[in-house]
């Protein structure tokens, strides 16, 4: 069920930026002609928050999420494939405990007040997560739909570095003999570092 899990996206991270530091640091376009339309920007984030719930007996979840976003330089608009965890622990024992999640979100991203290093993105999508069925069952698992809304900002430091945070809206819900196995409607906040790119 970890097939896709935060370690696992983390070496698909590592080479894509390998791959990609050649690139040119990426910049929001300002229009469609303001860019060539055979380049495409690409932005690595990666980044760790939580949300309350009181389900926890620390009354929250910590956890982190890999991100690769996608753009056409010469267009705002992007797609974004991503993998999330929020658990107590190293690894996911509660059903209120998300072990896998991974969606494909799409973003709208421009200049924010007009300053070429800095830049917000909002979109949302969907996908599917899974959460564990019990500590007595650690390797069965609950999974259904998810859907996601997000927002945030990304400001380029230095060269291909900056940082990033978003606020976000997670919704999944399953009912399984009249149970709620899976119950999530969250707000979420993430801090982190993203890689821009360009090629």
């Amino acid at each position: 069920m970890n097939w896709f899990s935060i370690p696992s996206f983390s070496v698909l991270a590592v080479l894509l930026c390998s791959g990609l530091l050649l690139g040119q640091p990426s910049s929001p376009p300002s229009s469609p002609s303001s860019s060539s339309s055979s380049s495409v920007d690409f932005v690595i984030r990666m980044g760790q928050g939580g949300f309350s719930d009181h389900r926890s007996p620390l009354g929250k979840l910590g956890g982190g999420q890999m991100n690769l976003d996608v753009y056409p330089s010469a267009w705002p608009i992007g797609v974004s494939i991503f993998t999330e965890y929020y658990t107590n622990s190293p690894s996911a024992a509660h059903s209120y405990e998300i072990s896998d999640l991974i969606a494909l979100n799409l973003l709208y991203r421009g200049r924010l007040f007009g300053v070429d290093r800095l830049h917000y993105f909002l979109g949302g999508g969907a996908g599917w997560l899974a959460v564990p069925v019990g500590e007595d069952s650690p390797d069965e698992y609950f999974s259904t739909d998810v859907y996601n809304l997000e927002a945030g900002v990304n400001v380029l430091a230095f060269w291909k570095i900056g940082f990033y945070g978003i606020g976000k809206y997670l919704h999944a819900h399953k009912v399984v003999n009249d149970v709620a196995v899976i119950d999530f409607n969250e707000g979420i906040i993430l801090l982190g570092i993203t890689f821009n790119f360009r090629l």
